[in-house]
């Protein structure tokens, strides 16, 4: 038998079980439930439901048994993406190149993840937020996800994160199939480095994501240091690229960082390319009033 759960108490219980046992991390709840690295992912992710054999494991008290909506036979198929079968078979609105596209593309490549279990038959495609900071910024990437694709996407908060999800075989093909740095190493499109106002959006895509703005330093308490770190090297060697492309005079690449520093580039980044996370807006505020939290589209 397998259970399916109200959105979000499937990982909430598995994360509780987590921290019930103290363990460092999921290799250690997998090996104490005796199951794959990989079943517990999808279970964590909730792209798989959970059979009843492991529920009784993990929640003996049955706490969570109120938050289960349906049971189903084995048979029935393990995928919670056969629940979600019909958007996953829906057509997708293939966009042309824009601004649009290309920051939606800096998004994804900084805090997005795509999902493909085809076994399965599991296709996700996520943006993380911060569930307070970024509430704002989840609804903004929304609109983007039904704007550009014609998708709804819906706000799951799981754990400490804010999720933006949308399920959906065609986006996760397009994507893998357009979106260089997702399967391999980044490499720039024609169309993306050659446009100014397709760059900058992407730049902008990637900094609302993945970037950060702080004050340079206590003596000089309203001059503003726009900086970008990512773990893939090839993606935060892109961002300095776009950079430079533009006319910016970015750092060299220290540790997978980028840094902005000049007054006059952040001056110029914040009137021509500027912010649409509101988390970076507020600190902007703080640090630099002057600046009226910069929101600029190209």
């Amino acid at each position: 038998m397998r259970l399916i759960f109200k959105n979000g108490k499937q990982h909430e219980l598995l994360q509780n079980y987590k921290e019930s046992h103290k363990a460092k991390n999921w290799s250690d709840i997998a090996k104490i439930l005796d199951v794959s690295p990989d079943a517990l992912k999808e279970w964590r992710y909730e792209t798989a439901s959970l059979p009843s054999r492991i529920y009784s494991r993990i929640d003996r008290s049955r706490r969570y048994e109120r938050w289960v909506m349906e049971r189903r036979k084995d048979s029935w198929g393990q995928a919670l993406g056969g629940r979600n079968s019909l958007e996953g078979r829906n057509s997708i609105k293939v966009p042309p190149d824009s601004p649009s596209l290309a920051e939606f593309f800096g998004i994804i490549l900084g805090d997005g993840n795509v999902y493909v279990n085809k076994k399965y038959g599991a296709y996700q495609i996520r943006v993380a937020c911060h569930p307070l900071q970024e509430r704002e910024y989840a609804q903004f990437v929304s609109n983007l996800f039904r704007t550009l694709f014609g998708l709804k996407s819906s706000l799951t908060k799981r754990g400490r994160g804010l999720y933006v999800c949308v399920n959906s075989r065609e986006l996760s093909t397009f994507l893998l199939n357009n979106l260089p740095g997702l399967k391999s190493r980044f490499t720039f499109q024609s169309w993306l480095l050659e446009d100014p106002k397709c760059l900058g959006s992407f730049v902008r895509g990637l900094t609302d994501t993945d970037g950060s703005v702080y004050r340079l330093s206590n003596k000089d308490p309203g001059t503003v240091r726009i900086g970008f770190k990512n773990t893939d090297r090839s993606l935060s060697c892109a961002y300095r690229k776009a950079l430079l492309k533009l006319g910016f005079h970015p750092s060299k690449l220290i540790h997978r960082n980028v840094f902005l520093t000049r007054k006059e580039d952040t001056n110029r980044y914040l009137k021509e390319i500027g912010f649409h996370n509101t988390k970076h807006r507020e600190r902007l505020l703080k640090i630099a009033p002057w600046s009226s939290g910069k929101d600029v589209r190209l």
